[in-house]
C-alpha cells in the first residue's frame, strides 16, 4: 500500500529522465505523420518555387535577351519572391501546428492510449508544445532546404544560372537588426500572441482546430472593429509611438511613448493567460468530451 502512495506522488512530479523517454516513444509513434507532413510541406513550396521562377513575372528567355550581363540580379529577384512565400508559409505553419498538437486525439481509441499514458499531465502538455514548436519549424525548414534543392536541380537540368535561396533566409534578421529593439519585441510579440491563440484554439476544439480558430479570431476581429467604430474618438489621440525620417543621418528615428510598453505588457498577460488556459483545458480532458469541444 505505502508503495502505491509512493509510485502515485512520483507521478505528480516532473520527472526528467521519463519525460525524455515520453518524449523519444511519441516522436517514434508518430513518425510517420511527421514523414508525411515533411512530404506535403516539401511539395508546397516546391510548386511555389516553380510558379516564382517560372510562371510569374518575366521569363527567364526575355531576360537573357534584354540584360545579358544582368541576368543573375534580375532573377535573383524572383528567388527572392519565393523566399518571402517561404517565411509567409513558416508562420501558416507555425500556427497550425499550434493548433493541431492534440490532433492525434479525435479517435475514441487513440484519446484513451493518451490520456491514460503512464506520464503527468505536464509531461504530456510539455511534449506536445515542443513538438508542436520545435518539430514543426524544423520540418518546415527542412522542406524548405529541400524545395530550394529541386529548384535549383530543376534550373541546372534546363540551363539556367544558379542561385539558391538559402542565403536570402538572413534578409529579414538583417533589417530587424538595424532597426530599435522595441520594433523587433513589438513584432516577436504579436507573432507569440497569434502562436498562444492558436495553442488555446487547439486544445479547446476537438475537431478542425486550426480552422474554427482562424473563424473565431475573424469574427471577433470584425465585431471588435464595428464596436469600436460607434464610439465617438473625437478628441482622443492614441501614438503609442512615432517615427520621423532624418534627411541629415538619413534613417528613421523613433519616439517611443508610455503607452507602447502598456500594450506591449497587456499583450504578454494575454500571452500567458492563453498558455495557462491551454494547459487548464488539457487537464480537464477526458475520454468522452463533447463532439466539438474539449469540454
Amino acid at each position: 500500500m505505502f508503495n502505491r502512495i509512493k509510485d502515485s506522488k512520483k507521478m505528480e512530479n516532473f520527472n526528467i529522465t521519463r519525460f525524455g523517454q515520453a518524449l523519444k516513444c511519441h516522436v517514434l509513434v508518430s513518425r510517420k505523420s511527421w514523414i508525411r507532413l515533411f512530404g506535403i510541406f516539401t511539395l508546397v513550396m516546391f510548386m511555389a518555387n516553380l510558379f516564382w521562377t517560372r510562371l510569374q513575372g518575366i521569363p527567364y528567355d526575355e531576360m537573357v535577351q534584354c540584360w545579358p550581363s544582368d541576368v543573375s540580379m534580375h532573377y535573383d529577384r524572383n528567388i527572392e519572391q519565393s523566399v518571402v512565400f517561404g517565411f509567409i508559409f513558416f508562420c501558416i505553419s507555425m500556427l497550425f501546428g499550434a493548433s493541431g498538437m492534440f490532433a492525434q486525439m479525435k479517435d475514441t481509441r487513440k484519446r484513451s492510449a493518451y490520456l491514460l499514458w503512464p506520464v503527468t499531465n505536464l509531461e504530456k502538455y510539455v511534449i506536445s508544445v515542443l513538438l508542436a514548436i520545435f518539430l514543426v519549424a524544423f520540418i518546415t525548414f527542412g522542406a524548405f532546404v529541400t524545395a530550394d534543392a529541386l529548384r535549383v536541380l530543376v534550373d541546372w537540368a534546363t540551363g539556367r544560372i544558379i542561385i539558391w535561396g538559402i542565403p536570402h533566409l538572413s534578409d529579414p534578421f538583417s533589417g530587424m537588426a538595424i532597426s530599435p529593439w522595441q520594433l523587433s519585441f513589438m513584432v516577436f510579440t504579436l507573432v507569440l500572441h497569434f502562436h498562444s491563440v492558436y495553442m488555446l484554439g487547439g486544445t479547446l476544439f476537438r475537431r478542425q482546430q486550426f480552422l474554427f480558430t482562424s473563424i473565431v479570431i475573424f469574427v471577433f476581429s470584425i465585431s471588435l472593429t464595428l464596436i469600436l467604430n460607434q464610439i465617438d474618438w473625437s478628441g482622443v489621440t492614441f501614438e503609442p509611438f512615432k517615427g520621423n525620417f532624418n534627411m541629415e543621418t538619413n534613417q528613421m528615428e523613433y519616439v517611443f511613448y508610455p503607452s507602447f510598453y502598456v500594450c506591449l505588457g497587456i499583450s504578454w498577460l494575454f500571452i500567458v493567460f492563453h498558455y495557462w488556459a491551454s494547459y487548464k483545458l488539457f487537464t480537464r480532458m477526458q475520454v468522452i468530451n463533447n463532439k466539438w469541444l474539449n469540454v
